[in-house]
């Protein structure tokens, strides 16, 4: 088994666990939960780990944390261009709705010794819209499909191209996170960068691959990537942009593994209807 991918794996499930800890804390409390209180939180529960940096790589937002709130009448801070934008740090003055509430959440750790990411992320909703669970699940269901379609040999482009041809089948643009370092600007994720020699966080937002309309780097084992692609529904186009961090490790041995992660937070804030 590939060690980076050991790593990855590790880091990533430790991230999850952490934010299904303090969430879970937060929510049975009483008090008002706002952006800020939610990303200390994780952040102070991340920082327990003394084999990551006490922050991510992903600088701003401030720790390499994200955390947004809003509503289905709300939704303007869900529909954030990029979380680099001091608009969309978390807030002091903005509180979770726990009875119809959508969050997004992301975190970008990074393993000390190897520089190793393990990122995570999620879109949650505490209410009962029977069109927003459905948002959800086809979001859910459309990232497992382009996760099927990958195949060793393939250019990342033709990926991304049949990624935006189902997702027009579906219904569903990709608003994508718009990314400085991106000669694309606008991809579905990137691949996890490999940190040799001496290096510095700042380098893993350089040496990223992006699963995008360009890129012609081929599929080979040992690679891995994100699938992060931030979908809007073009049948609906009042639901929020919403998004489902995962990881897609191929193998040396040709095989493909989908790292996911998300089954415990789901059922923490009553998300029981997700795959």
């Amino acid at each position: 088994m590939n060690n980076g991918f050991d790593i990855c794996k590790k880091t990533r499930k430790f991230t999850a666990e952490s934010l299904h800890k303090v969430l879970k804390k937060l929510l049975q409390g009483s008090r008002s939960i706002s952006e800020v209180d939610l990303r200390d939180a994780w952040l102070l529960e991340l920082q327990k780990n003394k084999q990551i940096f006490s922050d991510g790589w992903y600088i701003p937002p401030p720790h390499g944390i994200g955390a947004l709130f809003g509503t289905l009448q709300e939704k303007e801070r869900l529909n954030f261009p990029t979380l680099r934008d001091k608009n969309y740090w978390p807030r002091k003055d903005v509180f979770l709705n726990r009875k119809e509430g959508i969050i997004t959440l992301y975190a970008s750790p990074v393993d000390r010794r190897s520089g190793t990411i393990g990122d995570f992320g999620t879109t949650l909703y505490f209410g009962k819209n029977k069109n927003i669970q459905q948002h959800l699940k086809d979001i859910f269901r459309l990232n497992t499909q382009i996760f099927d379609c990958i195949k060793i040999g393939m250019q990342i482009k033709s990926l991304y191209s049949y990624a935006s041809n189902l997702l027009q089948k579906q219904n569903y643009t990709n608003s994508g996170w718009i990314s400085i370092s991106d000669p694309a600007k606008i991809n579905m994720g990137h691949s996890i960068p490999i940190m040799t020699g001496i290096w510095k966080k700042d380098d893993i937002s350089k040496k990223r691959i992006f699963l995008n309309r360009l890129e012609i780097t081929k599929i080979q084992p040992g690679i891995a990537f994100t699938i992060e692609a931030r979908l809007k529904s073009l049948s609906k186009p009042d639901l929020p942009t919403s998004y489902f961090h995962m990881i897609a490790l191929v193998k040396e041995n040709g095989k493909k593994e989908l790292l996911t992660g998300f089954e415990n937070i789901f059922k923490l804030v009553g998300m029981n209807y997700m795959p």
